[in-house]
């Protein structure tokens, strides 16, 4: 009995390949020159301010003299001033040596009263000091002559002002050029791009539409031989492959059917030995919803995930995706560093994070499946490189803005409160561009403040992002507030799958997670 669910020829197969590459590799490029577009224009408000900020520190410290004078300060008071700031710092660092000479002769009870006896002599000092000041520098009130200077040294400096201002449009406006040929040309790269991108979308979903067909016919056929094999004696084993692989192809057939579902899970099996972690487990996560998975400790919760993210590889039962690119994909036929490509990010129980960076090269670290620089750019340091780096750095600073996070940015990790920590590998996930976050237990840790906050985040992501969250959680405050859809299990199986006051109601669920009523 050979066993097929591969659509078309080998032809047909490598064309979609191809073209769901070629669909991924345009969408990297595609981000990639937003990117840059929002850094061109980045670095014309950037000149604006920096040069705004020199022009007018200038002109204050120029006019703020003249101001002074204006509102009645005249040079014997300017020189006065200087003096006896310079009598001040003089007797600030006298008084320091007295008192260290001191110290090392007499304890800290004598030399207080020494120094209160220093201080007042040295009042005394600056009464007698200041006497001779005013003697020396009296204060004169400006005529109308002075005043009359005064104001036009301010109007000059004003006209002086005025003309920076004048060069610093002429700048900018040069600067604004470079930049609308700059967008003009990139816009139309980009639309190029997309152009190219909606035909590989349909290629891709003729695909789809061709495999539907296709495994239709392999349903029609697999069925009376899966009928035939229940009703006479076979191997077990040779049953189970049949039944795994029909079910597989239903599962194919329903996703491409119904566009809504991103992740269908079904028949899900994971034996440790005698152990059944998961036994027989099967739900769908709908596109663009929060799915949570409850259970009591040991129920299998993070297994499924492992699963999933293909750290485990499942004893049986199928796994079908929708990828980024809509291509429908069987996540056995993949590793576990292949699901950043297809769209799959995923966070851990406890805080994985680089802790001899600081938080946004954390955040950088995980964009390296997203770089189209090559490993020549990376070898010689070239100008695409350096854009490229500085693309993804304003863009992780901008993850980490939309979080509330961003003034962490260039700190260490270490020493951060743990709901921050949190929040930054949520915001790490977020650089792989993904379509589906895996959150498991994200909560943990947390006190009642931060996973409130941590709540209005996750929401956020969800809505804001457009992105699936698949989460793990045993705090059911966290997880009735923002799931959609709850899946709850007991011992690897399935005992509610529904909206939060389903789950809330269902018996089966009370009594093997929430507690039952009756035990009261």
């Amino acid at each position: 009995m050979g066993l097929k669910n591969k659509p078309g020829t080998f032809i047909d197969r490598y064309i979609n390949n191809s073209n769901v590459n070629k669909h991924r590799a345009l969408e990297l490029k595609i981000n990639y020159l937003k990117g840059l577009a929002f850094e061109y224009e980045k670095k014309h408000d950037e000149f604006i301010q920096k040069e705004s900020q020199l022009i007018e520190s200038y002109y204050l410290e120029d006019s703020q003299p003249l101001n002074n004078q204006l509102n009645g300060e005249t040079k014997s008071d300017i020189k006065r001033n200087k003096l006896i700031k310079k009598f001040d710092q003089k007797a600030y660092w006298s008084r320091r040596r007295f008192k260290t000479s001191e110290l090392r002769r007499n304890n800290e009870m004598k030399v207080e009263s020494l120094l209160e006896l220093w201080d007042k002599a040295q009042k005394d000092k600056k009464d007698d000091y200041l006497k001779i000041l005013d003697q020396k520098y009296p204060h004169v009130s400006h005529n109308s002559i002075t005043t009359n200077k005064i104001e036009a040294k301010i109007a000059i400096l004003d006209e002086r002002k005025a003309k920076q201002y004048k060069m610093m449009n002429l700048k900018s406006q040069k600067i604004q050029q470079t930049v609308k040929v700059f967008l003009k040309n990139n816009s139309s790269r980009i639309a190029k791009m997309q152009n190219k991108n909606t035909k590989l979308n349909i290629l891709i979903a003729n695909y789809n539409q061709k495999r539907l067909k296709e495994d239709q016919k392999l349903l029609d056929r697999y069925k009376p031989e899966l009928v035939a094999l229940q009703n006479t004696q076979h191997s077990e084993k040779q049953l189970l492959k049949l039944e795994n692989h029909v079910d597989k192809i239903e599962n194919v057939i329903k996703m491409i059917k119904d566009e809504s579902i991103h992740l269908s899970v079904s028949h899900l099996k994971m034996y440790f030995g005698g152990i059944k972690a998961i036994n027989d487990l099967t739900f769908d996560v709908q596109k663009g919803e929060i799915f949570g998975l409850i259970g009591p400790n040991g129920a299998g919760k993070t297994t499924v995930f492992n699963c999933i993210t293909q750290f485990y590889k499942a004893t049986s039962g199928n796994m079908i995706l929708r990828n980024k690119e809509n291509h429908i994909v069987n996540l056995d036929d993949y590793k576990t560093h292949d699901m950043i490509k297809e769209g799959i990010a995923r966070s851990f129980q406890n805080v994985e994070l680089i802790w001899e960076l600081t938080v946004l090269d954390n955040l950088m670290v995980a964009a390296h499946s997203l770089l189209i620089t090559s490993f020549f750019d990376h070898m010689a340091h070239t100008r695409k490189l350096l854009r490229e780096d500085k693309v993804i750095r304003t863009k992780g600073y901008q993850i980490l803005k939309n979080l509330g996070i961003e003034e962490y940015a260039f700190r260490s990790p270490y020493g951060l409160p743990y709901g921050v920590l949190k929040k930054i590998e949520l915001a790490r996930t977020l650089m792989t561009d993904p379509a589906l976050i895996i959150l498991d237990e994200p909560a943990a840790g947390l006190n009642d403040a931060e996973t409130r906050d941590l709540a209005n985040v996750i929401k956020k992501v969800n809505k804001e992002y457009g992105i699936t969250i698949f989460l793990v959680e045993h705090d059911m405050g966290l997880v009735m507030s923002i799931c959609d859809r709850i899946c709850a299990i007991s011992f690897g199986k399935l005992i509610g799958l529904g909206s939060p006051k389903e789950i809330q109601s269902n018996p089966e669920v009370r009594k093997a997670y929430l507690g039952d009523d009756d035990d009261e």
